[in-house]
């Protein structure tokens, strides 16, 4: 009897073990006609930043377990071309065409809801899912709302100005008000872990102050989170507004993760203007701007530096094909990577970002997109 007790005890700690390392997640969603769903899990330590599976839908109902090691962010396709949101050649890749939510050992998560021109349905049997899923119940029918309205208008669907001035107005006040529950979200909430990845997320969309941030930020129990990678990621971002605020001497970068693999300090730089540039080989803005940056390296050559700042999410093989490519834009180039993440030691929102440096290193300027007025300012400078 004892030794049934000890296998029985023992084959109950490993089955206990085993769920604390997976996930699940199972529903019945209306309208969910599609074979298969497409699950998308986002780590920045895979090699492409995500890993993706396929999950079989039988009558509306699908459930699915994998292993998992922490706290994640990840959303679903339907694989529905009603949810898509098409114009022209390429589409809207609003959230509300996808089922979000976070997996963590041991979770065990509920779909339900409905597939309409939008992903209305939403995952409960946690305390970080349920707050999230009141939260995007709430906040999709006006996302979904708002993207319908951008996409008759790139899809000229309508041709009246005064209709597509309304329309636009409209959308702004549904965004606007997107991101004021958003904030609401965070404020009432700041202990779990699905907030610190909403306010990491309105950072990286420029949807939240750097003030507010903070105050959001300053609300939250580090006790609860540390090791929490979105926590992580917000405490990085708050610290670089005032590492790299304008005014500020510019922090070091020191870093082998260059196109040659030498070592590259910006200090090394000094005594020169320095025009960092943040960018990607995905981002069509910042590759529109190379060829004015190339006029102006030139035009000031003596005087100025560039440095470009690479966020690639495969390991820097694009970046340093593209560089190959274009050898007329070989100024100094690094790329920021999960264990050097300049990005966030910099407080990069949006891209490309430009940050000029005067000779003695100090930040004068900060330019978020393809700003005509950083060339203004740079004649100004250097002229």
């Amino acid at each position: 009897m004892r030794g049934k007790l000890i296998l029985f005890t023992l084959f109950c700690s490993i089955n206990l073990f085993a769920q604390e390392k997976t996930f699940t997640i199972s529903g019945k969603i209306k309208g969910l006609d599609s074979k298969y769903l497409t699950l998308f899990i986002f780590d920045k330590e895979l090699p492409n930043g995500y890993s993706k599976d396929s999950i079989l839908v039988v009558n509306e109902s699908f459930t699915y377990t994998a292993p998992i090691k922490k706290f994640l962010y990840a959303n679903i396709s339907p694989n529905l071309e009603r949810v898509i949101k098409r114009t022209g050649n390429g589409y809207y890749p609003a959230k509300s065409s996808t089922l979000q939510f976070f997996a963590a050992p041991g979770f065990n998560l509920k779909f339900t809801g409905e597939i309409t021109d939008f992903a209305d349905a939403y995952p409960y049997g946690e305390e970080n899912n349920n707050a999230f899923a009141n939260l995007n119940r709430v906040i999709y029918p006006l996302l979904n709302e708002s993207v319908n309205s951008s996409v008759k208008i790139s899809n000229k669907l309508v041709t009246d100005t005064t209709v597509i001035k309304k329309m636009k107005e409209s959308a702004s006040l549904l965004d606007k008000k997107i991101v004021e529950y958003k904030h609401a979200f965070v404020r009432n909430f700041p202990n779990l872990a699905s907030a610190a990845w909403q306010l990491s997320d309105m950072l990286i969309r420029s949807q939240v102050s750097n003030i507010l941030a903070t105050e959001f930020y300053n609300m939250m129990d580090n006790r609860l989170l540390t090791g929490n990678i979105y926590y992580d990621e917000v405490q990085k971002r708050i610290q670089g507004f005032s590492a790299a605020a304008v005014g500020k001497i510019v922090p070091e970068i020191s870093t082998k993760n260059t196109y040659s693999g030498n070592k590259f300090e910006l200090s090394s730089l000094r005594g020169k203007y320095v025009i960092i540039d943040f960018w990607g080989t995905w981002c069509g803005p910042c590759i529109a701007g190379m060829p004015k940056m190339k006029e102006y390296l030139d035009k000031y050559k003596d005087k100025m530096e560039i440095l470009g700042v690479a966020s690639e999410s495969d390991k820097g093989i694009r970046w340093k094909k593209f560089i190959l490519d274009n050898p007329k834009y070989q100024w100094n180039h690094i790329l920021s990577s999960t264990n050097e993440d300049f990005i966030l030691q910099f407080s990069v929102a949006g891209f490309p970002t430009k940050i000029i440096i005067d000779p003695n290193g100090k930040i004068l300027e900060r330019y978020v997109g393809e700003d005509e007025t950083i060339y203004k300012r740079i004649d100004e400078l250097l002229r």
